[in-house]
């Protein structure tokens, strides 16, 4: 069983045969989330945090490790030079000190700690969800909560998640110049996120669902007892 399309490539490579190589995406149940109105997380999300006001949020939602990159995302920020956006790192983790070092005396980041419980409501307030280093289960959440996801290539995980232009946008260089070109497209765009989002969420209730994981793993297994 092959994480992704580029593990299944790589054990190909090595002489495996391809009937011998499920790809199985690592995914949640997506008919568990509940969504919420824009307006009404969006209001939701800023009495939590007042300081976020009208502004548009740029969201991360996950583990705060050195490879996620997340000053990537900082220096994306700063060249933008754009006062109608913010960014909202939702998570714990070894690197968090850092992060927040990083962010003394801005006002265009805000750090929430960590939110297991009514998390939600942050995904749906959101203009997209930015992940330049590894991946992980937050993009298909944030799939699953009708969000562009702006990625980078990392781990390869997100390489059959997120399809470049379609559902968000593929960072090929992965230099905050690169990435604050694609934040951008999506917030002056009419309507370019919420066609992106819709095709987030048709991904991940469709070939991405937690039902057909579940297919995938029977059908391999009863291939195997054969």
């Amino acid at each position: 069983m092959a994480y992704h399309s580029n593990a299944r490539d790589y054990a190909l490579s090595h002489g495996a045969r391809a009937d011998q190589i499920t790809v199985m995406h690592n995914t949640i149940n997506e008919e568990r989330i509940e969504l919420m109105p824009k307006a009404e997380a969006q209001a939701l999300v800023r009495g939590k945090h007042p300081e976020i006001g009208d502004r548009k949020i740029i969201l991360f939602v996950g583990a705060v490790l050195a490879e996620k990159r997340i000053e990537v995302i900082l220096e994306a920020l700063d060249l933008m030079k754009r006062r109608d956006v913010v960014f909202v790192l939702v998570g714990d983790g070894e690197h968090l000190a850092a992060v927040r070092a990083a962010c003394t005396g801005r006002d265009d980041v805000v750090l929430t700690g960590s939110i297991v419980e009514g998390v939600g409501p942050y995904f749906d307030a959101a203009e997209m969800y930015v992940l330049p280093g590894t991946g992980g289960l937050g993009i298909n959440e944030a799939m699953a909560h009708r969000l562009p996801i702006v990625s980078g290539f990392a781990d390869g995980s997100a390489d059959d998640l997120v399809v470049d232009g379609e559902n968000g946008f593929r960072l090929r260089e992965n230099t905050p110049e690169e990435l604050a070109k694609k934040m951008a497209t999506i917030l002056d765009t009419p309507g370019l996120t919420e066609r992106m989002g819709e095709r987030s969420r048709a991904m991940i209730t469709g070939k991405f669902s937690f039902h057909e994981f579940i297919n995938r793993i029977v059908n391999q297994l009863t291939r195997l007892a054969r």
